[in-house]
């Protein structure tokens, strides 16, 4: 058996292909990964890398477009039996080969939104494939109704022995406030800053680089404020350093987009593992989650929020703590317990796994 798995951008940027590929290794399957060089940073004598003339993210229709054109053309030269695919936008320009060809024999991957499923009947090719695999339950809000859906949340987390110790920071004087990752919303970021700038006992970080840092940096500078730090680019072995050593993480996601409304941040699973409680904004997915399980604070606004912060930090239990977080993770990790049986399933001859 072989198997392609068509991704469209590098795998830098697609840690959760690794879901597939340790499953396929495990399963002694053949398989190939397609992807886009965007980064230029593949080897591009490679025939399954492909490369154009730009650099960096973006991407419009007709870039697709071509990138499609070198997809079909691997697919009807190699002997496929299943195919995985990443993302709603390959899904539309590949629908047709899949249903033709493939017919209960591919994966649609989908972990984010994207306008372009108002475009093309995604219930008709999700129907059509083997399943299609979710990074969170809440996108079921905008994609149809279907029996074919799987849940693989953005962790690696196997068992509870992974999570990190919880400490009480009932006593401290001062408390980190960080955001860890790729730095995004701009708007609600800069309206934290603006009510805590003249918090004398919170410090406001962010970790990692984004499009936005710049624009955060003059907002500091333009309005002299001094208790936050942005501290650039981190590797990727430093994180664990990074959530131990905050007290509070920033999940800071409105819900002005269907993306934030329905989407579950790496960040979460991070700062249950870490054990640190959430920082977030209400009418989210994440922020159903994060009450259902008491994993941090979910505020309607920044009006009062230092209060709150005050309040949850003076009175943070951490037992309770310690028992919701590990009993939201005993959820997570059921489903993705299930979606590796299915994956397992998809590859035919599971003896082989």
């Amino acid at each position: 058996m072989r198997i392609a798995l068509v991704c469209p951008s590098n795998l830098l940027f697609m840690p959760y292909v690794d879901n597939y590929t340790r499953i396929l290794k495990g399963c002694n399957k053949d398989y190939d990964i397609i992807l886009w060089d965007r980064f230029h940073i593949e080897d591009e004598k490679n025939p399954l890398i492909y490369r154009d003339a730009k650099i960096g993210h973006q991407r419009g229709f007709l870039d697709y477009h071509k990138y499609y054109k070198f997809v079909i053309k691997i697919l009807n030269a190699a002997d496929y039996d299943k195919v995985i695919v990443f993302g709603l936008q390959l899904a539309f320009f590949l629908k047709r080969v899949l249903i033709k060809e493939f017919k209960g024999n591919y994966i649609i991957d989908i972990r984010d939104y994207n306008k372009i499923v108002n475009y093309f009947n995604i219930g008709k090719i999700i129907n059509a494939s083997s399943f299609s695999v979710l990074s969170s339950p809440g996108f079921k809000q905008w994609l149809p109704e279907s029996d074919k859906y799987v849940i693989n949340h953005n962790t690696q987390i196997q068992s509870t022995k992974e999570l990190a110790e919880l400490k009480d920071c009932r006593n401290k004087e001062r408390f980190t406030v960080a955001y860890i990752g790729s730095v995004r919303n701009y708007r609600t970021n800069v309206e934290l800053i603006s009510s805590l700038k003249k918090c004398d006992w919170i410090d406001i970080v962010f970790h990692g680089e984004g499009y936005i840092n710049e624009s955060i940096q003059e907002y500091l500078d333009l309005n002299g404020i001094e208790n936050v730090t942005l501290t650039g680019r981190y590797n990727r072995e430093d994180e664990e350093n990074l959530y131990l050593s905050t007290d509070l993480v920033n999940i800071l996601v409105s819900d002005e987009s269907i993306n934030n409304r329905t989407l579950l941040p790496n960040r979460l699973y991070n700062a249950a593992k870490y054990g640190k409680p959430i920082l977030a904004l209400d009418g989210t997915y994440l922020a159903e989650q994060i009450k259902k399980y008491n994993l941090g604070i979910v505020i309607n606004s920044f009006d009062d929020v230092e209060y709150k912060i005050k309040e949850y930090m003076d009175n943070f239990d951490s037992k309770s703590f310690d028992t919701d977080r590990n009993r939201f993770l005993d959820a997570v990790m059921q489903e993705n317990r299930q979606y590796r049986t299915k994956v397992e399933d998809f590859t035919a001859n599971t003896e082989d796994c």
